[in-house]
């Protein structure tokens, strides 16, 4: 299983890469290029970490707009380790990390199986305005550095085959 958070920037996909490198504290991409599309990738602790630009076709209809990608892999297999859950834990707080961060809006895949069918919605990110670094939680006026969105609505996972 691979987890996906969808990006919304006006950044450039190299930019981008480096500000995320330098929030994680990532050793140095690698550059490539898949069917002529650039990618960025990262390897560290058993886990590969892409980012990439993602053609409009291949996009959700909720993530339109959002035109990059950060995809994290375990790479390691033989281990009694359950990575899916893992995986997918680490969606929603690396797509808060980034958008406090980064000040993009990001959106994660939330999955759930309803009898024998999977259904999915994303679930959305952004930075407040509103938010005062010097009012601490609990004191009168205080609100979150990241608030969530409304999500969307939940729908049956489209098969590709």
């Amino acid at each position: 299983m691979s987890s996906q958070i969808c990006i919304k920037t006006d950044k450039s996909l190299q930019q981008l890469t480096t500000e995320i490198r330098e929030i994680f504290s990532l050793p140095p991409f690698m550059e490539d290029s898949f069917a002529g599309a650039p990618y960025y990738q990262f390897d560290m602790l058993g886990m590969q970490v892409l980012v990439h630009w993602v053609e409009e076709e291949d996009r959700a209809p909720e993530v339109m707009d959002h035109a990059y990608s950060l995809d994290m892999q375990m790479s390691f297999t033989e281990h009694e380790l359950d990575t899916d859950t893992m995986e997918y834990l680490l969606q929603p707080y690396y797509a808060q990390l980034l958008t406090f961060h980064l000040g993009v809006e990001t959106a994660w895949c939330e999955k759930q199986k309803v009898g024998s069918h999977w259904q999915v919605r994303y679930c959305y990110y952004c930075k407040n305005p509103k938010w005062n670094k010097d009012i601490l939680y609990g004191e009168a006026g205080w609100e979150p550095a990241v608030k969530a969105k409304t999500p969307s609505s939940w729908r049956l996972m489209r098969h590709i085959l």
